[in-house]
Formats: C-alpha cells, structure tokens, sequence
C-alpha cells in the first residue's frame, strides 16, 4: 500500500467534493458523469496503479514498474481530465478580475497539445536511459516523485488535446486529431529504447536484490519494454475516441449554429420583400399593388427604365 498516494487520492477528493458541492451551493450545477469521471475513473484508477500487486512488486521487478509508468502517464489523466477540475475550481472561486480566463505566456504553450506529447515521452526517455531509474528505486522519496511527475505530464498532454475546459480547446479538431496520430508513434520510442538497450536498466539495484523466483532481470526488463509499447497504443485508444466524439459533437453545433444565423438572414429578407410587395402607393390599395408588375413595385435603375418606355401597367378598374 502507498500510503502518501492515499493521502493524496482522499484530499484531492474531499477538495472535489467541496468544490462541487460550494457550486451548487451558490445556484448553480455541476455534471455528475464529471464528477464521475474525476472519482472513479481518475483517482480510483490511480489507487489501483499504485497500491495494486503493480505496487507491490514496482520495486522488485522490473515491468510491474514499466507498466506503472505508462498508465500513470495514459490512463490516468484521461479520468483526471475528463473530471474537469479547472471548470469546476473556476466556477467554485470565480475571479473577478481582468486577467479572469488568460493563460498567459507558459499557459499558452502548455496549452498546445504537442508540447505536453514531447514533455511526456522526454520524460520516460531520460528516466530509462539514464541513471534516474536505479536512483529512484533506491530513494522512496524520489519514486513518488517520479510518479506525480508522470501524471502531471499526462495531464499536461491530454487537458488541452481534449479541451473539456474554457481556454484549453484553442487548437482546432483536425490539428489534435494529428498530434494524436503523431502521439501514438512517440509513444513507441520508450519501449523500443528499452527493449533495444544493449545493458541491464538498473542493473547494481536489480543484481543486489539476489531474487531466486521469477523472469531474470534481463528477461522482466525485455516483458516491460513490450508491455511499454502495447499499453501506451492500447490505453491512447480511449482518448482518441473521446477526441472524435468531440470533434462530431463541436461539428454538429457549428451546422446547428450556421443554420440558425441561415434561417434568420432568410426570413429577415422574406419580412423585407413583403413588406415592399404589400406597401401601397399613392391612392392605392393594398390589393391593387399586388397587380402590379415588379418593375413599378421595386424602385431602381430598372424601374427607371421602365417608366422611361412606358412600360407601365395601367390601373385596371374594379369589375362592376
């Protein structure tokens, strides 16, 4: 059990709560799949990564930890993400100032997409083939800090490739949908950079460990490396589809939107010929204009023309 991963899992959620509870409390309302999203599918996931059998043996083998990795980096944003804390926080303690709502500089380019894909498979790069894996098996301290750094660039990732929150969908659909594509190939590269090492990752903690049951530790590291690259194309699935349902739904809005603004440009010109139509001139009725050919209806060049050359339509007498 990874007792601080606890205490961070029950304060991240007693402040959720609060939070959702202090906007419905000032009238307003709060989605409960969101609030679904963030408690089971975001902070339950995280529970069960880190206190699972994963947990367990993340410090004994060498793909229990490879696999935790990538699911803190994947799977566990997506629920975190989907939970809309900013949303909610922004509606629990709005501000209202000027600067309400702006990014900023480093906001702005967090907010791109790209630059949380390059910062997440950076990180795994530098954490595999360098001396931080073995240094952060040795330091507890150092291993759970690795493992916020992880989900942090998660988040960093899929926030704005979603863009469930206001300011984060800046980047148009067919933009992300391509650094999703491009996402899924980067992902790659951490397993292949493990698999394809030609050393042990690790080797004086692994070695020291003298385990007599289980793979060797060339083998667990040969399993983690596969199990790397499966899971970070497997897990990316899910994001990707709530990234296409998004893209639909915006899209149906934007046709919903456009055919509104159509329809009152529409009938706002309809109002105008009708009233043109049913204006009477003078000494006539109504009834009589509309037997009135168009050209001495509409005024204009061409009803100018038409008065020069007589083409005019006498008024018929009313029959007897």
């Amino acid at each position: 059990m990874d007792l601080p991963v606890l205490v961070v899992v029950v304060v991240a959620a007693v402040v959720y709560v609060a939070a959702t509870r202090r906007v419905r409390g000032r009238g307003g309302s709060w989605s409960t799949p969101a609030t679904a999203w963030f408690l089971v599918g975001g902070l339950g996931s995280l529970t069960v990564v880190t206190c699972s059998f994963l947990g367990t043996y993340s410090r004994v083998l060498f793909w229990p930890l490879a696999v935790q990795d990538v699911l803190l980096l994947t799977l566990v944003p997506v629920g975190l993400t989907l939970g809309r804390p900013v949303a909610l926080f922004r509606a629990a303690w709005p501000r209202t100032d000027a600067r309400r709502g702006e990014l900023g500089r480093l906001g702005g380019v967090l907010s791109f997409p790209l630059t949380g894909s390059l910062l997440a498979v950076g990180l795994l790069l530098v954490i595999y083939t360098s001396g931080w894996d073995q240094t952060r098996l040795e330091h507890p301290w150092l291993l759970e800090t690795t493992r916020l750094l992880l989900l942090l660039a998660g988040c960093v990732f899929l926030w704005p490739l979603l863009g469930v929150d206001e300011g984060t969908g800046r980047t148009s659909y067919p933009v992300r949908a391509l650094i999703a594509f491009l996402d899924g190939l980067l992902d790659a590269l951490p397993g292949l950079a493990v698999i394809g090492s030609g050393h042990l990752i690790a080797a004086g903690y692994y070695t020291n460990l003298h385990r007599g049951w289980g793979p060797t530790p060339a083998e667990a590291q040969q399993i983690g490396g596969t199990a790397m690259i499966a899971l970070s194309e497997l897990v990316g699935l899910p994001a990707l589809l709530v990234l296409l349902v998004a893209w639909v739904r915006s899209d149906a809005e934007q046709a919903r939107k456009v055919d509104a603004a159509l329809d009152a440009v529409h009938a706002a010109e309809s109002a105008a010929v009708s009233a043109v139509q049913t204006r009477p001139g003078p000494g006539e009725a109504p009834e009589e204009l509309l037997q009135r050919p168009w050209w001495e209806v509409n005024a204009g060049p061409l009803s100018d023309r038409a008065h020069r050359y007589g083409w005019t339509q006498q008024p018929q007498d009313p029959p007897a």
